[in-house]
């Protein structure tokens, strides 16, 4: 039996944009994915930064350092987190700036880079813009474009922006997955037109024969080496 394939889509809130200027962590989301269907088994965090929150990410995603004084600090989650993402596939929008903040939440706590943990990491943004060239490719857009239904989120927000994210990516990623057409509800296909009113127009005589001189001309010029005299 084929072993599931098991994919987390990931999200994280932060104190600000650059996590070598001193930001942190404030929030992790996780959602899973197995054999492309979203489970019930999510894992999310609230965390204190152990600093003050930029004023622009603030009004992002709605927390204070003084709302988050009283969450966990990253070291207290960090062995659920990683047990949670362990043998996954990591989806991950804009995963650069997420790896960054999560590879130095790991080291300061004396753990490895999140590559060590996970079977890999599918950035959701460089696939998004290798689909839609020249399109927009945030989180909302995309939404948009899917059908993915996002009125839940006035802010942004760890886990609902990965609960997003995996509707998303199964949208994006959604294919013919069987070539076995008896799985078909042929009930929802369009009835087929009635051709037996069509009307047939023939060649003429003249145009036969232009036809046969216009081949002549070209078995001519290619010496013989025609495709329909070989198939012959």
């Amino acid at each position: 039996m084929a072993q599931a394939k098991r994919q987390v889509a990931l999200d994280t809130e932060t104190t600000g944009m650059d996590c070598k200027n001193g930001h942190r962590l404030i929030s992790i989301g996780c959602v899973e994915i197995v054999n492309r269907s979203i489970t019930k088994r999510e894992f999310s965090a609230l965390l204190n930064p152990e600093r003050e929150v930029d004023e622009e990410a603030a009004l992002k995603h709605g927390y204070t350092w003084q709302s988050l004084q009283g969450q966990p600090y990253f070291v207290d989650v960090v062995d659920d987190f990683l047990a949670f993402i362990k043998s996954s596939e990591l989806l991950i929008h804009n995963a650069d700036f997420d790896v960054g903040f999560l590879d130095m939440e790991l080291e300061k706590v004396g753990k490895g880079p999140l590559s060590q943990y996970c079977d890999g990491i599918v950035d959701t943004l460089a696939l998004a813009r290798a689909l839609r060239p020249g399109q927009r490719s945030n989180l909302d857009a995309l939404c948009s474009a899917y059908g993915v239904d996002n009125t839940d989120r006035t802010l942004h927000g760890a886990l609902i922006d990965a609960q997003l994210l995996a509707q998303v990516y199964l949208a994006m990623t959604r294919g013919q997955e069987t070539l076995d057409i008896t799985t078909v509800d042929t009930t929802s296909l369009p009835p087929m037109p009635d051709v037996s009113r069509l009307r047939v127009l023939r060649a003429s005589e003249a145009s036969v024969e232009a036809h046969r001189q216009m081949l002549a001309q070209i078995d001519k010029k290619s010496k013989g080496a025609t495709v329909w005299k070989e198939n012959e």
